[in-house]
């Protein structure tokens, strides 16, 4: 594709390789792809990245600018004399709780949440040398924090001309978190900041319907599964006893695995499966919810939790699982939440069990049938049946053969690759500009 080799991209987000996040995930695999299609790739990130956990990105960053942040996390962590990290006690103390919400409400979020005046101010004035220094003309922002966004809507102002992407991994006003003040407010800002991108990116059809509220031009860029991956599943060895596992994070009230803790009591208790050939497995940061599921369901025997892990720690895990668990959540007017976590599921491509709270996802039940990816579950007792079932086929299969089949149409996993998404995007943004 030459339509952007002669052009350079800027690419601006508070969460930039080697940051530990879910985040960096994304905007490492569009960094990647950029390098492809554009003829150079800038970075503008935050002083903050050398103080956050790392993880392994094999990213060349030469052309990465830092802007230096003080920011109220770097406060509050400065004070305390502790990780960057905000932990979790903080996080679900009343204020805790209350300083999040408002951090991510206009026009509080300047000032309160990640990035703040100095990221927001200082990225402007580098992320404006950039632009004239390299004569860049497309740049790119995602959300969150909004402070990205925040920059590159002063880019734009600032020079018309360029091209200016603004992405939502995750949407600003979000109904079921309720994790804004004055949503209407919040809508009302939007507006009027994202009317001056030319185009919004989004990681499913669903998130569409709360994005077009904002802009006229909206397309699904999924997070996808990364161009390099090349790893045969069927040459990475199982573990010795059948395992489900779940490596993601855990919103309380948004997602739950009580209904796989209920199959699997039931099912060893009636003496289908052995607890002794069975261990659920689980890495990440909610150690605590895992193990109360645990307790709950008398599975202490069986399950394991390992904590945060390195992403490589975690991708292993997902390989040499025989089924791995993905959690999610949707209403009747918030669906497609398809987090980054289900593309390295489908990367490892073993069966998945997701189980969602709330209302029906056609969207995720689609793609799971177009895919033979696994079951989709509802956190019902109406069910349990099924995911018991769904256990059931493939610990038999194990014990006779020792392994499991995969039915995922390998076939079909092509157009959920970043080097397909990213081409198919690019085309569309051509067409409108």
């Amino acid at each position: 594709m030459k339509k952007f080799s002669d052009k350079k991209i800027l690419i601006c987000s508070y969460y930039f390789p080697p940051t530990k996040t879910v985040a960096t995930v994304r905007v490492f695999n569009f960094h990647l792809e950029a390098q492809k299609h554009f003829k150079e790739v800038f970075g503008l990130t935050t002083s903050n990245r050398q103080l956050f956990p790392k993880d392994h990105f094999p990213l060349d960053d030469k052309n990465t600018t830092e802007v230096w942040t003080y920011d109220l996390r770097t406060f509050l962590d400065k004070k305390d004399n502790t990780s960057i990290t905000i932990n979790q006690s903080k996080k679900e103390s009343r204020f805790g709780k209350f300083m999040i919400k408002l951090a991510y409400t206009f026009p509080f979020n300047f000032v309160l949440a990640d990035g703040g005046p100095t990221y927001i101010l200082g990225g402007f004035f580098k992320g404006k040398k950039l632009v004239h220094d390299n004569k860049i003309e497309v740049i790119f922002s995602t959300f969150k924090p909004y402070s990205n966004h925040l920059i590159c809507y002063l880019l734009k102002r600032w020079n018309p001309k360029l091209i200016w992407i603004a992405d939502f991994r995750d949407l600003h006003v979000d109904e079921m978190r309720d994790n804004v003040y004055f949503p209407k407010l919040q809508h009302w800002f939007n507006r009027q900041i994202l009317k001056k991108a030319n185009v919004l990116t989004t990681v499913s059809k669903g998130l569409t319907k709360n994005l077009s509220e904002y802009h006229d031009k909206v397309y699904v860029l999924r997070n996808s599964i990364p161009s390099s991956k090349t790893l045969k599943p069927e040459t990475v060895p199982l573990f010795p006893k059948f395992t489900i596992s779940y490596t993601g994070s855990i919103y309380a009230n948004l997602r739950s695995a009580e209904l796989l803790f209920k199959a699997l009591e039931n099912l060893i208790s009636q003496g289908k499966i052995d607890d002794e050939k069975i261990q659920i497995t689980y890495a990440g940061t909610e150690q605590g919810i895992w193990q109360k599921w645990g307790t709950d369901f008398n599975l202490q025997k069986i399950n394991i939790s390992h904590g945060i892990v390195p992403m490589e720690k975690a991708k292993s895990i997902q390989q040499k699982s025989h089924i791995n668990l993905l959690l999610s959540w949707a209403s009747e007017n918030q669906q497609g939440i398809l987090t980054a976590k289900f593309y390295e599921y489908l990367a490892a491509q073993n069966p998945i069990l997701l189980i969602i709270k709330g209302s029906k996802d056609f969207e995720f039940e689609k793609i799971f049938d177009e895919l033979q990816a696994g079951v989709v579950a509802y956190d019902n007792a109406d069910c349990q049946k099924m995911v018991e079932d769904f256990i059931l086929k493939y610990y038999q299969e194990w014990l006779e053969t020792g392994t499991i089949t995969r039915s995922i149409k390998t076939n079909e996993l092509q157009k959920f690759h970043w080097d397909y998404q990213m081409e198919e995007f690019l085309n569309y943004l051509e067409k409108q500009v």
